[in-house]
């Protein structure tokens, strides 16, 4: 990695805020997040991206270009969203719309929904396992979003499972408190969502937790397991 590239990035990391996490702590997570993915002269859209730090990696990372489409709705209300540039190589485009507002004729090599697959239509999604007509909107959502992925194109999804220990028990979660499961769903289920739409899952992981560091990551060997104990948060990548 370009030593300058890399101080760059912490410096966007710095100036716009981009995680509350330390940059090492931070930058850590996103090799995590998105091993194996290659994104030099590639077309990203970050769906929900919040204060865009997913979309100022994948530049950093050597994306072509990158859209942050992010209605300032739901979590993201309070994050300051700017077109900034650090640079050319750090340049990315904000749209503040929804995605079901969002209309385009471009194929994106690499669709990224970090924690935001959920809020996209919250009412429905937290039904999907117990009502046909909520999955079925939600097939709907997932089939536009395949229209937009290239022919060789990935997914990254990131989000917590409703299946976590705390919940369960009915108590809140001391890693996640502000986490309410309910919203959530497993990514079994939401894998068979983009396979009714003709893709498949390429791999699917179990998220370190970022404030233990290293430790953390050491903890992801044991899959599920630790997750359920923590915060069921998940990573999976679906490909065509």
């Amino acid at each position: 990695m370009n030593s300058n590239l890399l101080i760059q990035f912490k410096k966007a990391h710095q100036d716009l805020k981009l995680s509350h996490h330390p940059f090492d702590r931070s930058y850590n997570y996103l090799k995590w997040a998105f091993k194996g993915i290659d994104f030099k002269n590639k077309k990203v859209l970050d769906i929900g991206g919040g204060n865009g730090i997913y979309s100022y990696y994948a530049k950093f990372q050597g994306a072509k270009s990158c859209i942050n489409l992010e209605p300032l709705q739901a979590g993201s209300t309070n994050v300051k969203i700017e077109n900034k540039k650090i640079e050319y190589q750090f340049s990315i485009q904000t749209i503040n719309q929804t995605f079901q507002n969002f209309r385009t004729t471009e194929k994106f090599d690499i669709i990224i929904l970090h924690d935001s697959i959920n809020h996209l239509d919250e009412d429905n999604f937290c039904k999907i396992n117990t009502h046909s007509s909520a999955k079925s909107a939600y097939l709907d959502l997932i089939k536009k979003m395949c229209g937009m992925l290239a022919e060789e194109g990935e997914f990254v999804i990131s989000d917590c499972s409703r299946y976590n220990f705390w919940g369960i028990i009915g108590l809140k979660s001391p890693f996640a408190p502000s986490i309410d499961w309910n919203l959530h769903q497993s990514p079994y289920l939401i894998t068979k969502l983009f396979e009714a739409n003709g893709l498949r899952k390429k791999n699917l992981r179990w998220s370190p937790f970022k404030r233990f560091g290293s430790f953390g990551r050491l903890l992801t060997i044991f899959g599920f397991p630790t997750a359920f104990f923590m915060q069921s948060h998940f990573n999976l990548k679906i490909i065509r």
